[in-house]
């Protein structure tokens, strides 16, 4: 009879307690899966404050502001605060049109992308980070490596025309949203990065708090979101460019 190896033994115990996700991942698959977690979230509501934050000084504007999204790359944004920005409230839509609303105006107005220079209502984030990523559509992934909690990839866009040379991205094992998103320019600088935290709302995962620094200009934008609703059915006529006029102000 043969002698048993007792090691090779052990090792197999060991690989039938071990869990699966444990093991190296494929990174297209953690792409995938995170295609899937963000496609939980169809709509969403919110409170929202925006901090805008002058990184060399330390001066912080503070705005507030209703949301609501409406997935894919559907949302109305209206200010509430300070007073003399009420009212002011922008739409972003498929195809990257975007309607701005100031009461002074009477009507919205549609602003190109080079006027508005992709920003989202004047902050750090741009319409495109405010939608779906499409990450396994949109990037070529690479595993660099894994943590306790994350998977840290590498991102080459394979859109020709992108800005960026690639993103290194940390994902949470848990619920496989990104954490940290750090965006890399054409000539391999860093050009700016993205921290998320998230809560557990019944059994879907949301952005509590999102923050995005411009390296460039020196500059961080802060969103924080309270009374969080996620998934009431909204519908595509919530986000009409009559809709971003408040109610209010809409003539009869």
């Amino acid at each position: 009879m043969k002698k048993i190896n007792f090691s090779f033994l052990l090792l197999l115990a060991c690989i039938t307690v071990v869990p699966l996700h444990l093991f190296a991942q494929n990174p297209e698959d953690i792409l995938q899966k995170m295609d899937a977690q963000a496609a939980t979230i169809k709509d969403k509501t919110a409170n929202v404050v925006m901090e805008m934050i002058n990184n060399r000084t330390g001066k912080v504007k503070t705005r507030k502001a209703l949301l609501k999204q409406k997935m894919p790359y559907k949302t109305l944004f209206r200010f509430t605060y300070p007073p003399s920005q009420a009212g002011i409230g922008t739409l972003s839509l498929p195809g990257g049109i975007v309607y701005l609303y100031m009461p002074a105006f009477g009507k919205p107005k549609k602003i190109s992308q080079i006027a508005n220079s992709g920003a989202f209502s004047q902050s750090d984030f741009s319409t495109k980070d405010m939608g779906p990523k499409d990450w396994a559509k949109n990037y070529t992934a690479t595993l660099l490596r894994t943590t306790d909690t994350a998977y840290v990839l590498k991102l080459i866009p394979k859109e020709k025309s992108t800005v960026y040379s690639k993103l290194v991205v940390v994902v949470n094992k848990k619920h496989f949203f990104p954490e940290r998103v750090v965006y890399y320019n054409l000539k391999g600088k860093i050009m700016k990065e993205a921290d998320n935290q998230y809560e557990k709302i019944g059994n879907l995962w949301v952005a509590k708090t999102a923050s995005m620094t411009n390296f460039q200009k020196a500059h961080t934008t802060r969103i924080i979101s309270s009374n969080i609703k996620v998934n009431q059915g909204l519908k595509s006529s919530d986000f009409t460019v009559e809709q971003l006029v408040p109610p209010k102000s809409r003539k009869k």
